[in-house]
C-alpha cells in the first residue's frame, strides 16, 4: 500500500474505516441494488407457492400456482380482446390467492380458490361464472405449499413417496400373486385327498342354502370309489406353505393378505438421520433374505422346476450375504432428511452414499457462508455451502443434486429421477430466510445448481448438468439497475451479482462494506466484476464496489473489503470448474481446438508472400502491356429488397396492464393513454430485459426483435429464448 492511499483504499485493504466520512453501514440497512424490484414478493408471479396434487392418476405431483393459472387460461380462452376481461379475472384470483398465502393462510387450494373468489365476489358478484369456469378448467386439488424453511423436506419426501408408491406396488402385486399361486397349488392337492372326500368336509365346502338337497354321506361313499391323484410330497407340500407364511407375514409392503387381517404393520422407511436408518437397514437384512428366497422358491414351485437335489442345499444356506444390488432394488429404499448436518454427520452421510445403498439423502443448509475469520476457516468462506455436493460427486455411482430451495420446482424431474434411482442420492439444498435470498445464492454462484445422474450414460457430457442456473455461459448472472441521478433523471446501469452482493445482504457481514453517497462517487471506484479482472499496478489506483440501497431505495456505491474479495475468487474459481465439468469453456476441448488450428495452418494455409508476388506480377504485367483489354464491368446487382423490421414490439390492443414489463424497465416499456403497454425507447435497456419481459408476459405479446447492441453479453443463449417470441 502506497503512502497516498485514499481512505476508501485504506479501507478495503485493511478495513480501517477510521478516515471514513459519510454513513456507515448498519445491520440490515442496506440490501443488493437488484432487490428493490422485488419490495412485494406476493405481486411477482414466482414458482411458490405450489400446491402437492392429490390426484395422482396423472402422473403429476407437483405444480405451482403459476403453471396452474396458465394452464387454465390456455383451456377458456382464445388469443384476443374479447376474452381480455376473463384474463383479467382469473389472473386477479391468482393474485388475490397469493395474498392469503403471504398472510399466513394454508391447507387445500380449492379452499384457498374458494376464500379467495368468495373475497372478490362481495364486491363484484359479476365475477363468479368466469372463476367457475377457470376452477372446472383446472380439475385438481392438493396442498398449498409456501416457501419457507421446511419446503426442501415436504418436495423431496413428497417425490420419494410418490416414486415408491409405484415401486411398492409393484413388489406388492407380486406378491400377492405368488401367494395365490401356491395357495392354488395347495388348495388343488387338499380337494384330490381323501380327507377332502370326507362327507363332512364335503358339507362344509357347500353353500348353506343347498345343504338339504344333498346327501353327503353317499356323495363321499361315491367320491372315496374313484381313484386318488397322487398326493404332493410332504416336503414339497411344507416348503410351498413355509413360502405362503413368509410372503403373507413380511413387513416391506402392504399386500392383500396384510389388509385383511389385524397383523403387523409395514416397517417405515423415513429417517432423520443416518444413523438410525443404518441401524433400521441392518436390523432388517434377514427378513430382506427371507422374502427373497420366498420369492425364488415360490416361482420355482409354480413353474414346476423345484428340484430339491440341487435347490435345498442353495437355499438351506441363503442368507443376508447372499443378497446383491439386484435384490435390494426390489425393496422400498430409505429416505434420511438431515438439517444442518455437522462435519460428524456429513461424514458419515458420505460413508453411505460410498457403500451403494438405496438411501436418498437431503441434507439442508440455512448457512452457506460460514465464519470469515481466519479461525472459521477464512479459507473456505464464499465455497462453505458448495464442499458437501461436490465432495459426493466423486462417488460416480452416486446420484448427487445441488440446488437453492427456490430451483427445486423447475427442477422437480431431476428431483425425482434422483428419488426413483436404484442407488444411493443426495440432495443438497440452501434454504435461506426468504425467498429473494435463497434464489439469490443461485445468481451469485454462491451455490450454484447441477445434477449429476449416473443412469443418464456412460460419459460426462450425459450425466452431468448445469440446467437452472442463470446465464450458465458467464462468469456472474447480469442485470439491470434502474435508478434515479442527482437531477432525478432515470438512469439504467448493468451490473453482475456476484458473491459479495449475496453477502452485502447479510447483516453480520456489514462492517467489511463502507457505503459512500453520489456526491462522493469518484473514478476511484470500479464495480468488483471490474476489479477482479485486473491485476498489478491496473488496480493499484481503484478501490471496488457493489451497489445498495437502504430502506427508502437511495442507491448507495458500497466499497468492499480485500477479504470478499478473494471469497469471490474462490467462488468464480469454483463457478469455472463446474462449468468445465459441463462443457462450458472446457480447457481441454480448448486446447485440442488451439492444436488443430495451428495444425491445419501449418499443413494447409499457402505462405503469405505467393500471393503477394503472384499480385505484384500481375499488376506489372498489366503495367508493359498498352493492348491489355480493359476488364469487363461488372453488372449492377439486383435490388435487395428492404427485410422485414427486427425491432421490438408489442401487440398493444392485448395488453392486461399487469406491469410486468413496466417493473423490469419503465423506459423501455411504458403505457399509452388507454393503459396498454408500448415500446417507449428500445435503447433504453438491454436486449436481455426485453428477452425476459417476453418470457414473463401473461399474454404473451411482447416481441424482442433481434438484438441492438451485439456486444451484449450472452446473446446467444437470448436469441434461443426470444426465438418463440419472434
Amino acid at each position: 500500500m502506497s503512502h497516498g492511499a485514499s481512505p476508501l483504499a485504506t479501507f478495503h485493504l485493511i478495513g480501517d474505516r477510521a478516515d471514513l466520512e459519510g454513513p456507515r453501514t448498519e445491520a440490515g440497512a442496506y440490501r443488493p441494488a437488484l432487490f428493490g424490484q422485488y419490495s412485494d414478493l406476493s405481486s411477482l408471479r414466482t414458482d411458490f407457492p405450489v400446491v402437492l396434487v392429490h390426484t395422482l392418476d396423472s402422473g403429476v405431483w407437483l405444480k405451482s400456482l403459476t403453471d396452474i393459472i396458465d394452464e387454465s387460461l390456455r383451456t377458456i380462452t382464445e388469443p384476443g380482446p374479447e376474452n381480455e376481461e376473463l384474463r383479467r379475472q382469473v389472473l386477479t384470483q391468482e393474485q388475490t390467492i397469493r395474498q392469503l398465502v403471504a398472510g399466513g393462510q394454508r391447507g387445500p387450494f380449492s379452499k384457498l380458490w374458494d376464500d379467495a373468489a368468495r373475497i372478490r365476489s362481495e364486491e363484484h358478484p359479476e365475477i363468479d361464472a368466469a372463476l367457475q369456469k377457470a376452477r372446472e378448467a383446472i380439475g385438481l386439488d392438493g396442498d398449498v405449499i409456501a416457501f419457507d424453511s421446511q419446503l426442501a423436506g415436504r418436495l423431496v419426501t413428497r417425490a420419494w413417496q410418490e416414486s415408491e408408491r409405484l415401486k411398492s406396488g409393484r413388489l406388492q402385486s407380486r406378491i400377492d400373486r405368488l401367494a395365490q399361486k401356491l395357495s392354488d397349488i395347495l388348495q388343488a392337492n387338499y380337494i384330490n385327498s381323501a380327507d377332502a372326500r370326507q362327507a363332512d368336509k364335503l358339507e362344509s365346502t357347500m353353500g348353506s342354502a343347498n345343504q338339504s338337497v344333498f346327501d353327503f354321506q353317499a356323495m363321499a361313499r361315491i367320491l372315496q370309489t374313484a381313484p386318488a391323484a397322487e398326493a404332493l410330497p410332504e416336503s414339497r407340500r411344507q416348503r410351498i406353505q413355509s413360502a405362503i407364511e413368509v410372503l403373507e407375514s413380511q413387513r416391506f409392503v402392504s399386500t392383500a393378505s396384510k389388509r385383511s387381517q389385524n397383523s403387523k404393520p409395514t416397517f417405515g422407511f423415513s429417517f432423520a438421520d443416518c444413523a438410525t436408518a443404518l441401524k433400521a437397514f441392518s436390523e432388517r437384512l434377514p427378513a430382506m433374505a427371507e422374502l427373497i428366497k420366498a420369492i425364488s422358491i415360490a416361482e420355482l414351485e409354480i413353474d414346476n422346476h423345484y428340484d430339491e437335489s440341487r435347490h435345498d442345499r442353495y437355499f438351506d444356506g441363503f442368507d443376508e450375504r447372499r443378497l446383491g444390488p439386484g435384490d435390494l432394488k426390489l425393496f422400498p429404499s430409505y429416505l434420511v432428511c438431515i438439517e444442518e448436518a455437522d462435519g460428524a454427520a456429513q461424514d458419515q452421510l458420505l460413508r453411505v452414499i460410498r457403500s451403494g445403498l438405496p438411501f436418498k439423502i437431503l441434507a439442508q443448509t440455512s448457512d452457506i457462508l460460514g465464519d470469515d475469520s481466519l479461525a472459521g476457516g477464512q479459507l473456505t468462506f464464499g465455497t462453505r455451502g458448495q464442499q458437501l455436493a461436490r465432495m459426493a460427486l466423486g462417488i460416480d455411482s452416486a446420484f448427487v443434486l445441488q440446488a437453492a430451495a427456490t430451483s427445486l420446482y423447475r427442477m422437480q424431474d431431476a428431483l425425482f429421477d434422483g428419488v426413483a434411482t436404484p442407488g444411493p442420492a443426495l440432495f443438497s439444498v440452501y434454504c435461506g430466510a426468504d425467498y429473494l435470498e435463497s434464489a439469490s445464492a443461485t445468481e451469485s454462484r454462491a451455490f450454484p445448481c447441477f445434477v449429476y445422474n449416473p443412469e443418464l450414460g456412460p460419459g460426462q457430457a450425459s450425466r452431468y448438468s448445469l440446467a437452472g442456473n442463470p446465464h450458465p455461459e458467464d462468469d456472474w448472472a447480469v442485470h439491470s439497475v434502474h435508478y434515479e441521478d442527482g437531477a432525478h433523471d432515470a438512469r439504467s446501469e448493468a451490473t453482475a451479482f456476484t458473491l459479495v452482493d449475496f453477502i452485502a445482504q447479510k447483516p453480520q457481514f456489514e462492517q467489511r462494506f463502507a457505503s459512500i453517497t453520489r456526491p462522493d462517487w469518484s473514478d476511484e471506484l470500479v464495480p468488483v466484476v471490474e476489479f477482479l479482472q485486473l491485476s498489478g499496478r491496473a488496480k493499484s489506483d481503484k478501490v471496488p464496489y457493489v451497489l445498495l440501497i437502504d430502506n427508502e431505495d437511495v442507491l448507495y456505491r458500497a466499497v468492499v473489503d480485500e477479504k470478499l474479495l478473494d471469497a469471490a475468487r474462490r467462488c468464480l474459481a469454483c463457478w469455472h470448474n463446474l462449468q468445465e465439468m459441463g462443457g462450458i469453456k472446457n480447457s481441454h476441448a480448448a486446447a485440442a481446438v488451439t492444436q488443430a488450428r495451428a495444425t491445419w495452418e501449418q499443413e494447409f494455409v499457402p505462405p503469405v508472400a505467393e500471393p503477394v508476388q503472384a499480385a505484384a506480377s500481375s499488376a506489372q504485367a498489366a503495367a508493359v502491356t498498352p493492348d491489355a483489354a480493359e476488364p469487363e464491368t461488372a453488372p449492377p446487382a439486383e435490388e435487395v429488397p428492404p427485410v422485414s423490421s427486427d425491432d421490438p414490439w408489442i401487440e398493444t390492443i392485448r395488453c392486461t396492464t399487469c406491469n410486468e414489463c413496466t417493473q423490469i424497465n419503465d423506459r423501455i416499456f411504458a403505457y399509452d393513454d388507454e393503459k396498454r403497454a408500448y415500446i417507449a425507447d428500445p435503447d433504453a435497456g438491454t436486449y436481455r430485459e426485453l428477452v425476459e419481459a417476453a418470457e414473463s408476459c401473461q399474454v404473451a405479446i411482447i416481441h424482442p426483435g433481434k438484438p441492438r447492441n451485439p456486444d451484449e453479453p450472452g446473446l446467444e443463449e437470448l436469441l434461443e429464448r426470444a426465438a418463440p417470441f419472434m
